[in-house]
């Protein structure tokens, strides 16, 4: 008998089409259900979430008054509001025995209180051509869902703000009514949500940035997820692992970019190697390994055969040399926020490219920390970055192959980092022989732009 993997690929050779299963997963207040909410309004069902918890008082107002908000009781609606404490505990035992008698293969705890979700509900949608959406930030639910579903499963992240900035986050708890107890609950499940997406990000086939967006332009986005086809999703699932790479960060001013590279240095040369690039402006005191000026010994813009413009200065990546690498089964990262540039990039290696954008504080936020400065024009100019790399990611998000959430931590950067390069690297394995090659080979090519390493000439 098939699986039903290979049943959806058997039925995706008749007509008739096979609806998509979208998951959406986020912190408390990213806006999960707001991005649900605008998906039903495109036409796809809410797949029911079996609960044990007591309903909440708006919940029960929305179903006396006739709405569907996807929540569905085992036994009977839940109100313990007028029962004594143990009144309380026995029903809600009552209600965890009921959820184990319905065998939900899909299912989890939160809580104490169970949580689960009827395969057949989504299959009886997706068989008959219709997209669902599923709510759920439990990573073994998840997976399954992929593992079941394939292709034809897409796992989106919500995110709207920095969990581990305090403050913002209990403000905005406050201003949705929470009182201090309820805010702190949120603000503990909101640092767990967020380690969970720091430990799977490779998990999610897109990340969704509720920030600054408003309705409208977050539509906009949603409607160019319900028209991708399943074959197109994420394309490098599609291509062999245990390739070498071209990890690309794009991100705007302040976002993290030069954390990422200082993480990739830290995660060592067995995963990837900095790919610096040349530029005719002179060198600055913060500037890394990531940069050849022309100041320096090694600089040779000439070489490269893939140069832009950004702000008066020339920037220049040596193509062959990547190419090199790769045949030579090492991986590259490197920093590259202009389209144009990441355009090239893409046609001349469409399987190797990994684009990851990285998301870091607000352009708001950043304003506010300057707002003292704003007419000096090197703030203004960063503000138009800002606004450039806002554009590179809402008018082509579904092209990066991933988001990392810059919180501040440097070790939560390097997880997510991780993360992503193990998945690429697949299985592979590296035997001491084969390490101690590898080593060599890549620090003959970090050797070739130390900065550092002067000629013999030099020194007499």
């Amino acid at each position: 008998m098939p699986t039903f993997r290979e049943s959806l690929q058997n039925s995706a050779n008749k007509p008739a089409n096979i609806g998509k299963v979208v998951v959406i997963s986020g912190m408390s207040g990213s806006g999960k259900n707001f991005v649900a909410d605008i998906l039903a309004k495109k036409n796809y069902a809410f797949i029911d979430k079996y609960v044990t918890r007591p309903f909440r008082p708006v919940e029960i107002s929305d179903i006396k008054a006739g709405k569907n908000i996807g929540i569905r009781a085992v036994s009977g609606l839940y109100n313990d509001g007028e029962k004594t404490s143990q009144e309380q505990e026995d029903a809600n035992e009552q209600r965890k025995q009921a959820f184990l008698d319905l065998r939900l293969p899909l299912a989890y705890i939160n809580y104490g209180n169970y949580y689960g979700f009827s395969i057949d509900q989504i299959n009886n949608y997706i068989m008959n051509g219709r997209n669902v959406v599923i709510i759920v930030n439990d990573i073994g639910v998840i997976r399954d869902l992929k593992d079941i579903y394939g292709d034809n499963c897409l796992a989106c992240y919500v995110h709207r703000n920095n969990p581990k900035n305090r403050e913002i986050f209990m403000e905005l708890a406050r201003q949705r009514g929470d009182t201090e107890e309820s805010a702190e609950k949120r603000y503990q499940k909101a640092i767990k949500d967020f380690d969970r997406y720091t430990n799977n990000i490779s998990l999610y086939d897109y990340t969704i940035l509720n920030t600054e967006t408003g309705a409208d332009r977050l539509s906009t986005m949603l409607q160019d997820l319900s028209g991708i086809e399943p074959k197109s999703v994420h394309r490098e699932k599609n291509i062999k692992k245990q390739k070498a790479r071209i990890y690309v960060f794009i991100g705007s001013p302040g976002s993290g970019k030069d954390d990422a590279l200082e993480t990739v240095r830290v995660q060592g040369i067995l995963h990837s190697i900095i790919m610096p690039k040349h530029t005719t402006r002179l060198r600055k005191a913060d500037d890394g390994e990531e940069l050849i000026c022309r100041d320096d010994k090694k600089f040779d813009i000439d070489s490269c055969d893939l140069q832009y413009e950004n702000y008066g200065s020339t920037y220049g990546i040596d193509t062959n040399e990547l190419r090199e690498r790769l045949a030579a089964g090492i991986s590259s990262s490197l920093v590259v926020s202009n389209k144009s540039a990441l355009e090239e990039l893409k046609a001349k290696f469409p399987e190797e490219l990994v684009t990851i954008y990285i998301q870091g504080i607000s352009k708001e936020e950043y304003i506010m920390q300057q707002k003292e400065h704003l007419d000096e024009e090197y703030v203004k100019r960063r503000i138009q970055e800002y606004e450039k790399a806002d554009e590179l990611y809402y008018n082509g998000w579904l092209d990066f192959n991933h988001t990392i959430i810059n919180n501040g931590d440097l070790g939560d950067m390097r997880l997510q980092i991780d993360s992503i390069m193990r998945y690429y690297e697949g299985d592979r394995e590296l035997s001491v022989e084969k390490i101690l090659a590898y080593t060599q080979k890549a620090n003959q090519y970090i050797a070739r732009f130390a900065r550092n390493n002067e000629n013999p000439k030099d020194k007499e």
